[in-house]
């Protein structure tokens, strides 16, 4: 059996945290342009903050795809991201935008206070210290495989509403063992592999997993908690 899913495998308030700094400083100088009568530097930073969240929503909600293939003795998992070259490339650009923006400020007006444009400024070399790291792009557009036995599968956590199975497997490389993940502890969540499906495949997967896990296997129904930090 296989089946292919598209999923928000993370915490989108990680991603929302990291772009909310930007943001605000964004929207703080729109609204000093305007009430300083720099219409037009106003003007063009509205006119680019549809990038900025075009940007934001293209990387925090971005699905991954999972590929799912299931054998007699294993369960085997493929994933990545397909996110467009192009949004990289954006953030390498972006803060060069920025900069021009404010050298512009500066030179319709000399008296404009350099404390008021350090904040884009910071946020600026931000982004170009993110979008310039080679490894930022590798770290989301990586492809991973990885399989287990149907023999290592312990435990199984259902959650019928973010449509996913989070599994305590066997394994040498746990950080702690399968016996003390208490699915009733969010904070252990985390520990769980997440095996996702779409909800015209929710019974063909569970009749899957109720067949191949081990006569000892239980599988509970609860709450699925995403780690912060992923």
């Amino acid at each position: 059996m296989t089946w292919t899913v598209k999923a928000v495998d993370r915490n989108i308030w990680v991603g929302t945290s990291v772009f909310a700094l930007p943001f605000l400083c964004l929207i703080s100088l729109i609204i000093y342009f305007y009430m300083t009568s720099q219409s037009e530097l106003a003007t063009s930073l509205l006119i680019g903050s549809p990038f900025f969240i075009f940007i934001y929503f293209k990387i925090n909600f971005e699905k991954t795809v999972f590929v799912y293939r299931a054998t007699e003795e294993r369960l085997e998992i493929c994933q990545w991201q397909d996110i467009p070259d192009l949004v990289f490339t954006f953030l390498k650009v972006f803060p060069f935008l920025i900069i021009g923006i404010i050298l512009m400020a500066l030179i319709s007006n000399p008296a404009l206070s350099i404390a008021a444009l350090a904040g884009p400024a910071l946020v600026g070399i931000l982004l170009a210290s993110v979008g310039g790291d080679s490894n930022y792009k590798a770290i989301y557009k990586r492809f991973r495989q990885h399989d287990f036995t149907w023999d290592n599968l312990d435990r199984a956590l259902l959650d019928p509403q973010k449509g996913l199975l989070g599994l305590s497997v066997s394994s040498p490389n746990n950080v702690i063992h399968d016996d003390q993940i208490n699915f009733d502890n969010p904070d252990d969540h985390r520990y769980l592999k997440r095996i996702y499906f779409r909800k015209d495949q929710e019974a063909a997967v569970l009749e899957l997993f109720r067949n191949k896990m081990p006569a000892g296997a239980t599988l509970v129904e609860r709450n699925y908690k995403y780690d912060f930090v992923g």
